[in-house]
């Protein structure tokens, strides 16, 4: 059995970075409107900075970072192949480089393709750093994807073929965005529900805010998965919700003879979708796993408000 607790995390004080965290080769971040990542930025050392602009956060071209300041990649596409691929070009060689990515501001479909990205080319580790709100700005009524499509589907290059004879399971990652969690219920109708809620929560209200959140998602709270296979992972520890997702799916296995089609469905926080990657590059893909995503066109690019704290995590892809 995999045991991702081999992985390494800590806390890190905001006024601290520079003397907590080494100098960096590149150092990646997707833009918007929060200052905690804005100031994160500017005060991390590196020899490259990358601001990744995602088009779902519809900025023009006035209100994103000079370009003769700051390496600024602004994606032709929505599509995680895209954006994750015009990334990477115009970053260059990643041989021996020490990587960090601010996770914070990223899109999940696009975080979670990164990922594989970096497993793909041999990238064998990198910091990852998660920035963690005091509260959002609107409680339980905040919304994050604010424009989604009728589309439901998989990352680029990360799904499997189902075979019809199979048991689909959907693994869903609970929220604040219902409308998302809906879309993907009603997408794989049918299915045996595996809900992860994030407990503990980045703060003690929040998990009170994402249950209310989700139980305006319809049907499936209605579904009795919803209360007899409910699992929990911490907010903000991805491993801790890798090794979640493993130690099911190997349940599900175990129970059914491996005759499962698995889906992974993360709809909680960027730490938590990286959990969803770092399993899907480490085990998923091997075990022939699916990430689901309902399509996003527009995000809101800011959220919450002060900062909790920071989160880096060493992440590496070759153990």
């Amino acid at each position: 059995m995999f045991d991702y607790s081999i992985f390494y995390t800590r806390p890190i004080e905001f006024t601290e970075i520079s003397d907590s965290l080494p100098t960096f080769d590149i150092f990646i971040s997707a833009f918007n409107n929060s200052e905690r990542v804005k100031t994160l930025f500017d005060s991390i050392s590196s020899t490259k900075k990358f601001w990744l602009v995602h088009p779902e956060y519809h900025f023009n071209k006035d209100e994103i970072p000079d370009a003769e300041i700051n390496e600024v990649i602004i994606p032709s596409e929505i599509a995680d192949i895209v954006q994750v691929n015009e990334l990477l070009v115009r970053i260059g060689d990643l041989s021996d480089k020490k990587i960090c990515i601010d996770i914070t501001g990223f899109m999940r479909h696009v975080l979670i393709f990164l990922v594989a990205s970096l497993k793909y080319k041999g990238v064998d580790k990198f910091t990852a750093i998660y920035s963690e709100p005091k509260f959002y700005s609107d409680g339980d009524n905040t919304n994050f994807s604010t424009t989604t499509s009728s589309i439901v589907k998989s990352i680029s290059g990360i799904s499997a073929t189902s075979n019809s004879e199979f048991k689909d399971h959907l693994i869903i990652n609970i929220g604040y965005d219902h409308k998302m969690l809906s879309q993907i219920a009603s997408y794989k109708d049918g299915a045996t529900y595996h809900p992860i809620f994030s407990f503990p929560s980045l703060s003690a209200d929040m998990y009170q805010q994402s249950s209310m959140r989700a139980a305006l998602s319809g049907s499936i709270t209605q579904n009795s998965d919803w209360i007899t296979k409910r699992k929990f992972s911490p907010a903000n520890n991805p491993f801790a919700t890798a090794q979640v997702i493993s130690d099911l799916v190997k349940e599900l296995d175990l129970n059914f003879d491996g005759k499962n089609n698995i889906y992974l469905a993360p709809l909680s926080t960027k730490a938590q979708t990286l959990g969803f990657a770092i399993y899907w590059v480490l085990e998923g893909r091997d075990r022939g796993i699916t990430i689901l995503l309902p399509e996003c066109l527009s995000y809101s690019r800011e959220t919450s408000q002060g900062l909790k704290r920071l989160w880096s995590y060493e992440v590496e892809l070759n153990v």
